[in-house]
């Protein structure tokens, strides 16, 4: 579930059901010392969860006029980029991935919303800097994984927090992959997964570069992505990857030692 404070509309961040779209409410440190100081508070939850239903409206009809007005709005509501990546637009795309998993979506309808969201990402102005070794993580999608906005978006999430992060585009090969490894010897490599029926392949991806680079390179993987959030599907890597749901694990796994 998304979690915004109830009063200025700052994101908070998720919580279970990581697989849900839907909003909870809390309140941000700043707005609770407002209360204890008894200033007077307006609930404007109701303003973004009006927003996000937009973004998804228009996504489906694949209206590309109304996006720089759905993004002046999240401007408006003081939202950074990051936030409307992770609060706004991520959600957006798990509801269009439910809605083909459930069989309401055709794969040609939900390639048009993802497109439509690529377009949305590419209007609002987040661009990580270009990154400076040495890199803290290094992105791949798993084999037969073709959308790239996750990686994309944890790029973004991860520069706001300081931290230094590159996206792969589709590899040919393992042995392309464990080249760049090698090339730019990040800290971690993670692998992207969108459906569970990836995490297999994601784990076979782990050994198989494990067993290519470099032994002087340390060994640290993690797997994210939607098929790892999914409630009711836990994994457990049998490769001994990290598993990654939200973007606080991908700290911690980068952050460990």
């Amino acid at each position: 579930m998304i979690r915004w404070c109830a009063y200025c509309q700052a994101f908070l961040g998720e919580s279970e059901p990581l697989d849900s779209a839907e909003i909870t409410h809390g309140m941000c440190h700043e707005c609770a010392l407002r209360l204890e100081a008894h200033d007077e508070l307006v609930d404007q939850t109701a303003a973004v969860r009006a927003l996000m239903n937009r973004i998804f409206a228009c996504a489906a009809a694949a209206d590309d006029s109304a996006i720089p007005a759905l993004i002046a709005e999240a401007h408006a509501a003081h939202l950074p980029p990051a936030s409307i990546l992770v609060g706004l637009l991520q959600p957006a795309l798990y509801r269009a991935g439910q809605a083909w998993q459930d069989g309401m979506m055709s794969v040609a309808a939900e390639h048009r919303f993802t497109a439509w969201c690529d377009r949305f990402f590419a209007q609002l102005g987040a661009s990580a800097p270009p990154p400076a070794a040495p890199l803290d993580l290094l992105m791949f999608l798993a084999p037969g994984n073709r959308h790239t906005m996750g990686p994309r978006f944890l790029v973004e999430l991860l520069a706001a927090r300081g931290f230094v992060a590159q996206h792969a585009q589709p590899v040919a090969s393992i042995a392309d992959a464990a080249h760049e490894i090698e090339r730019l010897r990040p800290r971690v490599v993670g692998i992207s997964c969108a459906l569970p029926s990836a995490l297999p392949k994601a784990d076979a991806m782990v050994l198989e570069l494990a067993a290519r680079v470099d032994p002087s390179w340390p060994r640290r993987f993690l797997i994210g992505g939607f098929a790892v959030r999914a409630q009711g599907r836990p994994w457990v890597s049998a490769a001994g990857a990290e598993i990654a749901p939200t973007i606080e694990d991908v700290e911690r796994v980068i952050g460990a030692r």
